[in-house]
Order: structure tokens, then C-alpha cells, then sequence
């Protein structure tokens, strides 16, 4: 099987393992694959992205308690509504090993934190500042043509983050905890202006929702501390199915011998980031 045929096997398993896509924006970095057979890469890499997001199919269950006691309970639906200018901060450490001269892959772990506003408790709209939760990921490139100074290649990676945010008020505390999962393909083009100066970028797709993306609240509420009388009202969302066609540019600096450093821009309809990476080749 040649390089380019497992490349595109290796895609299609995941997706179809994973049923409905989901896209987001984390670093990409050049589409064509930069080790050689038996060499590794070790670096660090940072993305800021703002994009919109859609919470669907949400759920609440309310339970009143009275001496600690469960009393009472309803539930029922709660109409969708959009999240517009998600911001998600990503730290990733990122380590990769060239499988052959054309083909790499690569494993990232790292920390996720967000902001957001919404109103999820049937309640005025708030900001919710998320803390730094976990994050890791994996992906592979591959080069399909190079000549001279360009190559051509592809790009395949997938994340998973959560972040939680916590509000209190005098007789009230919320928790709202967001989890995505994020995918990327995208191919295209790299070129050497310089010994030590490359461009790239191409076309790309972003998918939201992609193996049980959600976003959860549970909101209490103190009705009489002395009898441990209070409220309960949980909240669950599922993201919406998303998929953007997008486009991205940057350029990967040698700044000190097999030291790395890329900067790029990533857009499509629903979303924006700026990432960058420092990575060193051993």
C-alpha cells in the first residue's frame, strides 16, 4: 500500500469509528510531514481561537430538598440556543516521530481553558471563566509530492478538552463544565523561500460535535440553611453538528540548527485562531 493510501486509511477509520464530525482549531503547523525515518521532534505549541457553537437537544432535571432530603423533582427540555465567541486558550506539549521520510506522526498533551456567556439555569446571562482543564490530542502528516522547494501534503489531527467554571453569589454556586472534541484535515502546500524561511498553508475543514461533545451545569440554590432546604437544577446540552470549510497561512522560521518556530492563521465562517509552535528535531 503506497504512503498516500495508508495516509487516507488511517483518516477514515477514526471518522468512522467516531460517527459524526466535530472540527475545531488547534496548531497545524506545515501539511507535509518535516521528519525523516527514525527521527523525533519535542517541542511546545499555543492556540487562541474564538468560534461559535451551537447547544442543542438540552435537558434539565430540578429537585427540591428539604433536611437533605430529595422532596420534589421535574425535568424536562430547554430550547437550543448559540454560544457566539467561544474563546479556548491551548498549551500542548508535543512530541513526534517520523515513521518514514514522508510520513510522521505526533501526540500532544497539554491544558485547555475557556470563556463563555450564557444562560443555562433559566437565569440572567453570565460569563463563565473556565479553568485550566486537560488536553491531548494525536495527528499525522504525510508529504504525497515534493520538487525542489515545494512540497505537497496532508494534515489529520483530533484533541479532546475539557474546562470547568464555578460562580457563586450568596445563597447561590454554579458549575458549568464544557468537553470538545476536535478535528482537523487539511492539505496543501510548502515552500521554501529561504534556507531557513518556509511558507504554507491551503484549505481546510473544521467539524463541531464529534464523539459526544456536550456542555454540563448543575446550579444550587440555599432556600433555608437551617433546615438544609436548597435547589437543585441541572443542565446538559449536546453541541450541535457543525462542519466549516476554512483556510490558513503561516510560516516556519529555523531559528537555531533543527529548532523550529511557525506561526499561522487559521479562519472559516464560524471561527478564528492564531497559533504557534516551537519545536526542535532530534
Amino acid at each position: 500500500m503506497g504512503k498516500r493510501n495508508l495516509f487516507l486509511v488511517v483518516v477514515l477509520l477514526v471518522v468512522g469509528l467516531c460517527g459524526s464530525a466535530a472540527l475545531a482549531l488547534d496548531p497545524m503547523g506545515p501539511p507535509c510531514a518535516g521528519l525523516k525515518k527514525g527521527q523525533f521532534s519535542a517541542g511546545v505549541e499555543y492556540s487562541d481561537s474564538r468560534m461559535d457553537i451551537k447547544l442543542d437537544s438540552g435537558n434539565y432535571f430540578r429537585t427540591v430538598y428539604h433536611l437533605g432530603d430529595p422532596i420534589t423533582s421535574t425535568s424536562g427540555e430547554i430550547s437550543s440556543f448559540k454560544i457566539k465567541h467561544l474563546k479556548m486558550h491551548k498549551v500542548y506539549a508535543n512530541l513526534g516521530y517520523g515513521i518514514t521520510d514522508n510520513w510522521e506522526t505526533f501526540l500532544r498533551l497539554g491544558g485547555m481553558n475557556t470563556e463563555f456567556k450564557g444562560d443555562f439555569f433559566s437565569d440572567e446571562s453570565k460569563t463563565y471563566n473556565g479553568d485550566t482543564g486537560s488536553a491531548i490530542g494525536f495527528g499525522t502528516k504525510a508529504t504525497f509530492y515534493e520538487k525542489g522547494k515545494l512540497k505537497l501534503g496532508g494534515l489529520f489531527q483530533m484533541s479532546w478538552g475539557s474546562s470547568k467554571a464555578k460562580l457563586s453569589g450568596i445563597d447561590w454556586s454554579e458549575s458549568v463544565e464544557l468537553n470538545i472534541v476536535e478535528m482537523q484535515i487539511a492539505v496543501g502546500p510548502t515552500y521554501q523561500l529561504r534556507e531557513n524561511v518556509s511558507i504554507y498553508g491551503g484549505p481546510f475543514w473544521h467539524f463541531v460535535n464529534f464523539c459526544g461533545s456536550d456542555l454540563k451545569g448543575s446550579r444550587r440554590v440555599e432556600v433555608d440553611p437551617s433546615q438544609d432546604d436548597f435547589i437543585i437544577r441541572e443542565t446538559s446540552y449536546d453541541i450541535d453538528d457543525v462542519s466549516c470549510f476554512g483556510g490558513y497561512i503561516g510560516t516556519q522560521i529555523e531559528i537555531a540548527k533543527n529548532t523550529f518556530y511557525s506561526i499561522e492563521y487559521q479562519h472559516t465562517a464560524t471561527a478564528d485562531a492564531i497559533a504557534m509552535s516551537l519545536i526542535w528535531r532530534f
